[in-house]
C-alpha cells in the first residue's frame, strides 16, 4: 500500500514547461544529466547515473571524514580538560577508540534527513508523483544531490584529475543541464544536506549558496551578492538578472525608471507617496493601476531609429537598466550564445508559473521583441553594440527574439517599462523629430555629406547676397 502523503506547506516551485515546450524542445530538455524525478527515467541519459553514484560514494566518504574531524575536535577540548588527571598513553588510547571506522557511517543520518523532507519535496514539483515509491524517491533525491554538492566541491576546491571537470566541453554542458527548469531539486534540500555534512567546518567549507553562485559565477554579470532564500538553480539564475533594488522582497515600483529628465521618475515618486498617504478601497486601487499599465505597442528599432532615437550601449551590466532621456536610448550591451537564449527561455517558464505578479524578465524581453522585428533592426543593434551574439546571421537573430515571447502572457506590464514604452512612442509620434532625423541622415550623417551640404549652403548664402546687392544697385 502506498504511503499517504501529509500536506505540506511548501510553495510549488519547479514546473513543466508545457505550451512553451512546443516552441523550442531543446531548451527545456537535459542532454547530460538528469535532476530529480522529472527526467529519473528517460533512457537517454541513464549513461550519467554510474557516475553519480560514485559521486554519491564520494560525498559519503567526505561526510564521514568531516564528521570525524569534528568528533575528534570535539574530544579533544574534552580530554584536554582531563590531561592533568591522565598519562598522554591514556588521552592516545581514548581518541582512538572514539573515531568510528565506518565511512558510510552518516548515510543513515541523511536518509533521516530525506525521510523528514519527503512531502515538502513532493509538494515542490507542480507534477504528480505518487507513482513512485517513498524508497525509489529519497534513493533519487539522495544520489542527485550528493551528486551535485560532490560536483560544487570539487569545482571550489580544483579538483585536477575529476573527470568531468577536467574535460573542456562537459562541465559547461553539466551545467546548463543544472539550471534547466524541469531538472531541479529544491534548493533547501541541498542546503539541509550540506549543512549537515560540512556545516561543522565554515572556515574550510564556504556557505552552500556561495558555493552555488560561484559554480554559476559565469551567469552572474553584475557580480552581485545573493542574499535572498532561493526556490532552485533556475530561481538564482533569475536572481542574478535582476537589479539589487527589486532583489528579493522588493518590487517594481522601487525601480525608478530614467526618461525624460527625470519627469517619469517625480511621477513615480508621486505615485509612491500617494499609495502610501491614502487608505481607499485597494481594490478599485489595482483596477486604475491595470488600466493605466496597459501594454502598448512600439515600434521596432529601426522605425525609432528613422523617427531620431540614438541607440547608445550602456555600461551598466543589469539588462533591465534601460534609460531613455532627450532622444537617447541606453541599452545595455546583450550577449547572445545558444546556451544565452536556453537560459531565457527557462527564466520566461519559471515567470509563468511562479512569478506571474513580477516578470521582470518576461518584461524586459518582450520590449527587446519590440525592437526587433527583422534583421534590419538587429543590424542597428549590433552595429551600436547593443546586442552581441554567436548565433549565425543577424535574420537568425531576428528569428529567435521573435519566437521568444510566443505563447507566454501578456496584456500588462510593470511601471518601468510602462513609463519607458510610453515615452518612446512619444518621441516617435512627433513629426518633428522625424524631419529632423531625415535632414540629418540625408544631410550630415557623414564628414562628407556635411562639408558639401554646408558649401551649398554656404554658396546659397552668397548668391542670395549677391543678388540683394545688385537688385540695391539698381
Amino acid at each position: 500500500m502506498k504511503k499517504p502523503w501529509r500536506p505540506s506547506s511548501r510553495p510549488c516551485c519547479i514546473y513543466r514547461a508545457h505550451v512553451l515546450r512546443d516552441v523550442d524542445r531543446a531548451a527545456f530538455t537535459p542532454e547530460f544529466v538528469s535532476i530529480g524525478p522529472l527526467y529519473h527515467f528517460d533512457k537517454n541519459l541513464k549513461g550519467m547515473e554510474e557516475t553519480k553514484v560514485k559521486y554519491l560514494e564520494q560525498f559519503l566518504q567526505h561526510a564521514a571524514m568531516t564528521e570525524k574531524l569534528h568528533e575528534q575536535h570535539e574530544q579533544l577540548n574534552t580530554l584536554k580538560k582531563k590531561l592533568k588527571f591522565l598519562g598522554w598513553k591514556d588521552v592516545a588510547d581514548q581518541i582512538e577508540t572514539a573515531v568510528p571506522n565506518d565511512e558510510f557511517s552518516c548515510l543513515g543520518k541523511f536518509l533521516g534527513i530525506l525521510t523528514s523532507l519527503e512531502n515538502d519535496i513532493r509538494s515542490s514539483y507542480a507534477e504528480n508523483l505518487n507513482h513512485i515509491t517513498s524508497k525509489e524517491f529519497l534513493r533519487i533525491v539522495l544520489v542527485d544531490a550528493a551528486f551535485i554538492i560532490e560536483l560544487f566541491l570539487r569545482g571550489h576546491f580544483d579538483s585536477d584529475g575529476d573527470p568531468l571537470l577536467s574535460r573542456d566541453y562537459l562541465p559547461i554542458c553539466i551545467r546548463m543541464d543544472l539550471w534547466l527548469l524541469e531538472n531541479q531539486l529544491p534548493f533547501f534540500v541541498l542546503q539541509q544536506l550540506y549543512d549537515s555534512a560540512f556545516g561543522s567546518f565554515p572556515d574550510i567549507y564556504p556557505p552552500f549558496l556561495e558555493l552555488t553562485c560561484n559554480f554559476f559565477e559565469l551567469y552572474n554579470a553584475q557580480e552581485k551578492p545573493i542574499t535572498r532564500e532561493v526556490n532552485h538553480f533556475t530561481d538564482l539564475l533569475r536572481a542574478f538578472f535582476l537589479p539589487s533594488s527589486i532583489d528579493g522582497e522588493g518590487n517594481v515600483s522601487q525601480m525608478k525608471p530614467s526618461c525624460n529628465n527625470g519627469k517619469l521618475e517625480q511621477k513615480e515618486e508621486s505615485d509612491h507617496s500617494k499609495d502610501e498617504d491614502e487608505d481607499e478601497d485597494e481594490d478599485d486601487d489595482d483596477d486604475d493601476d491595470e488600466e493605466k499599465l496597459l501594454c502598448y505597442h512600439l515600434p521596432s528599432a529601426t522605425r525609432l531609429h528613422a523617427a531620431g532615437v540614438k541607440f547608445v550601449a550602456s555600461e551598466s551590466k543589469c539588462l533591465l537598466d534601460i534609460k531613455f532621456s532627450k532622444g537617447r536610448l541606453e541599452v545595455p550591451t546583450l550577449q547572445l550564445f545558444d546556451e544565452t537564449v536556453h537560459c531565457f527561455r527557462n527564466l520566461i517558464a519559471l515567470e509563468q508559473y511562479h512569478y506571474e505578479d513580477k516578470p521582470y524578465i518576461s518584461h524586459y524581453l518582450t520590449f527587446m521583441d519590440y525592437l526587433v522585428d527583422t534583421g534590419r533592426d538587429v543590424d542597428l543593434l549590433v552595429e551600436n553594440k547593443i546586442i552581441k551574439h554567436w548565433l549565425g546571421s543577424n535574420g537568425e537573430v531576428a528569428r529567435i527574439f521573435n519566437s521568444l515571447c510566443i505563447n507566454i502572457t501578456k496584456g500588462y506590464i510593470n511601471r518601468r517599462f510602462f513609463y519607458l514604452i510610453e515615452e518612446l512612442n512619444k518621441y516617435h509620434d512627433r513629426p518633428w523629430n522625424s524631419w529632423k532625423a531625415t535632414l540629418y541622415s540625408q544631410y550630415f550623417s557623414t564628414p562628407w555629406r556635411s562639408a558639401s551640404t554646408s558649401a551649398a549652403i554656404i554658396l546659397l548664402v552668397l548668391t542670395l547676397a549677391q543678388t540683394i546687392m545688385a537688385a540695391i544697385a539698381m
